[in-house]
């Protein structure tokens, strides 16, 4: 895969999970926050649990989804030469920026995975 190719999977592989679990972190505290204070557990006529869970894992699915284009960048263009022209040095660069955006997409695919679960256990509206 020549990077020119496709550019936007580089940067969808190191800003998606990130984007993913902040936007999570933004829709659902707004959103239950809303509801709650309105002394209502419902979201359009739906219950806010299952609400709740779809866009945890929503988002979950783009930080996988994430983690694994980084994945497949960092695989093809691991081992670029180590001279000095300036194609090698987009790759070699290209390489960590994706190495990168897997180590963080791990991480912010596990926390999307701990939110989730949380949705699950921890009632909702229950202060």
């Amino acid at each position: 895969m020549g990077l020119r190719a496709a550019p936007w999977l580089l940067w969808f592989g190191v800003l998606g999970g990130g984007v993913a679990w902040s936007l999570h972190t933004v829709v659902d505290w707004g959103l239950e926050e809303t509801v709650c204070r309105s002394g209502h557990d419902e979201v359009l006529g739906l219950p806010l649990r299952p609400v709740l869970f779809v866009l945890a894992v929503l988002f979950l699915a783009v930080s996988l989804l994430s983690t694994l284009a980084s994945h497949v960048v960092w695989r093809r263009l691991r081992g670029a030469p180590a001279d000095g022209d300036r194609a090698a040095l987009r790759r070699q660069r290209a390489s960590f920026m994706a190495l990168v955006g897997l180590v963080g997409n791990v991480l912010f695919t596990i926390m999307l995975v701990m939110s989730t679960v949380a949705v699950l256990v921890i009632p909702v509206c229950a202060l």
